[in-house]
């Protein structure tokens, strides 16, 4: 496999068990939860080839240290103690904090294969590295299964392969290069984002939020990466409840939610 920079196709169909999401319609496709299952030996296959890729990527330190997913001995606790701890030392100091919580639509679904490619070649991963990363991303395709039937085979176009060992952890690779700018905080676990400014009053903690989220949706047009403006908040953690002016994504004001 290594050898010929190749992953084998039929180690690249995934077999899909829709799962319904308590309380919702039936007859609904969106209602299903898919819950994806890959060969045991793609696993193995995959596992050969993460521990090349972590040897480059821990050899050049190519992690940002904003980003807590999938890394080890870190965890979601890990973040949100960061975060907490940030918005106690701005009370502590008197400022104002502004957040934002981003929500990424279909994150691991959608991810532009094309342009994660590119970023692998950009970070200089052996070329050997790249092309069975490649081979194991295209041409994959899936199968439903429904009442003890499968349907006919359906071809993948985007995305890393949920169920995957490999998958999730180049999806961070993908998230790796967002901006970063030296008045604000960014707070990653894999595509969770929070985004954080303080200022001495909330009007200054909100101007630079704004400026830096329109940088960031340049950046996330450019990779093709999708937000639920409808599922992203944001929280003012200040002592006065005033009608602040509201931070836009996308031309969308978002609400300054209480919790």
């Amino acid at each position: 496999m290594l050898k010929f920079r190749h992953f084998p196709n039929c180690w690249k169909t995934a077999r899909v068990l829709p799962i319904l999401k308590p309380g919702k319609d039936p007859t609904h496709p969106v209602s299903y939860r898919p819950i994806s299952f890959l060969p045991t030996l793609s696993k193995l296959g995959e596992k050969l080839i993460l521990n090349r890729y972590l040897t480059h990527a821990t050899k050049l330190r190519l992690l940002i240290p904003q980003q807590f997913g999938f890394t080890p001995q870190l965890s979601t606790t890990h973040q949100l103690l960061r975060v907490v701890e940030h918005i106690n030392e701005g009370k502590n100091s008197n400022l104002a904090t502004a957040a934002i919580f981003l929500d990424i639509a279909k994150a691991f679904d959608k991810v532009w294969i094309e342009g994660l490619i590119h970023k692998l070649i950009a970070y200089k991963f052996p070329q050997y590295n790249i092309e069975i990363i490649q081979s194991y991303l295209t041409n994959r395709h899936f199968t439903v299964l429904v009442k003890n039937s499968d349907s006919t085979p359906r071809k993948l176009q985007a995305g890393v392969p949920q169920g995957g060992i490999l998958a999730p952890i180049i999806f961070v690779l993908h998230m790796n290069d967002i901006p970063q700018v030296r008045n604000i905080m960014i707070s990653l676990y894999a595509d969770d984002t929070a985004i954080l400014s303080q200022g001495k009053t909330p009007d200054k903690a909100i101007v630079p939020l704004q400026n830096y989220l329109k940088n960031l949706e340049a950046w996330l047009v450019r990779w093709k990466i999708k937000l639920n403006v409808d599922k992203t908040e944001a929280i003012l953690f200040n002592k006065n409840n005033d009608d602040w002016p509201k931070v836009k994504v996308y031309g969308t004001p978002i609400e300054w939610k209480k919790k």
